[in-house]
Order: C-alpha cells, then structure tokens, then sequence
C-alpha cells in the first residue's frame, strides 16, 4: 500500500498526521509516500497555497525516508514541476498518476528524473489526451516509462463498451458501475496501437499487447522495489 495526503483535503493536514505516516512508512508493505500533490481543477484558489505547503511537506519527507513518490496533478502543471525540482532529488522514483497533464510536464519529468514513470488508466481512451497519444506514437513515451492503472473506481477504459457490444451485444446498453484491475489490458490494447502506428512508420518490428503488459509489469517492479 501507499499513504499520502491528497490536494482535495490538503487544508486537513496536520502534524499528528504527517506524524503518522512518518511512522507508517516503517511497515514492510508500505511500498510508497502518496498520492500526494496539486489539483488546481476542483479547488479554488485560496486553497493553492496550503496545497503548496502541503505537497512540498510531503515531498521532503519522502526522499528523506527514500520513499518512491505518487504524484497527483491536475491543471497545475508549472507548480507542480517546480516543488518537484525544488525538493526531490534526480534520482528519487516518480510515479505521475493519472496522467492527464501536458506534454511539457512529462517531457520534463522524463528527461530530468531517470527513474520516473507516467501512469496511464483509462483516461487515456477518452477525447482531449491526444498530445499523451502522440507522445507514445514518436517514442518520447517508451513502454520502459509507463505504469498502467485503473484510477479505482473512475476511468472505465472506452473500448470496453466496444468489447461489450462485440461480444455480448445483449448487453450494449449496460454501463460498467465501477473501474477495476480487469479493466488494464483495454488500456493495454490502446497503447499498443499507439506504440505500432510509431513503430510501423519507423520501419520497426510491432508489438504485441502482451508486451506492453511484461513491460508495464516490470516497470512496476522497478518503481515499487518489490516482485511482480
């Protein structure tokens, strides 16, 4: 498991809390500090500053127990790269949740931390994430960078309903209640199709979506330091 204080309840952070995870950390199965960071999409302004706060606690308390980091960010993309920068240092694992952010961001990150990684949950199958698209198409996000995830219970995968209708078309009109660890290879399916359409146009051998599931496996066990 991982423990951090999210940005929606950041004006709760307290000293006995960060006490706690401090204290936490010390489990054997505590594999993580987060998610932790700034969501500037459903909070006002006044709460950025504390957000700030809050995070870059989060952040130096982290790398001083050299836990890896799950980074959460929405429509702050500059504050949040620059908290990063200021306290953690080159080496440390990140791992940006969710991603849903901009290209300079991950780009950034890709290049300054070697040891960071992008997640990718269903998300990526809706309209709006088309610069994430062509960032996996041009390599500038390889299979060695991502993790996928499910963002439990949000971001069903699209193309589940596809494999729905296809398969059970008695079915069609149903709506999946909840995301779930069953739903990874839908986003699996999808990014393969990215990475071939790059592949292809650069004249290298396509994978498979198995591939993209041993990979984003192993990632996992690089980010986390434990056996998958």
């Amino acid at each position: 498991f991982a423990m951090g204080t999210h940005p929606h309840v950041a004006q709760y952070y307290t000293d006995d809390i960060h006490k706690t995870f401090i204290e936490t950390m010390s489990n054997q199965n505590c594999v993580a500090w987060g998610e932790c960071g700034l969501d500037y999409f459903k909070n006002s302004a006044e709460t950025h500053p504390i957000q700030r706060e809050v995070f870059a606690r989060q952040l130096t308390a982290a790398v001083s127990l050299d836990k890896p980091l799950v980074i959460h960010t929405r429509d702050a993309p500059d504050d949040t790269l620059s908290l990063i920068r200021e306290h953690v240092p080159k080496y440390h694992s990140l791992h940006i949740h969710c991603f849903t952010s901009t290209a300079k961001l991950a780009r950034a990150i890709l290049a300054e931390y070697p040891n960071s990684f992008i997640g990718i949950t269903g998300v990526v199958t809706y309209k709006g994430l088309e610069h994430v698209h062509d960032m996996i198409v041009s390599g500038e996000l390889p299979l060695e960078r991502i993790l996928l995830e499910t963002d439990s219970p949000y971001m069903v995968p699209r193309n589940a309903y596809d494999w729905l209708t296809k398969g059970r078309p008695e079915e069609r009109r149903r709506r999946f209640a909840i995301s779930h660890a069953g739903m990874v290879p839908f986003v699996a399916e999808k990014i393969a199709g990215w990475v071939n359409r790059g592949r292809m146009a650069r004249g290298e051998e396509e994978t498979e979506i198995e591939e993209v599931l041993s990979v984003t496996r192993r990632n996992s066990g690089r980010m986390y330091r434990i056996e998958v």
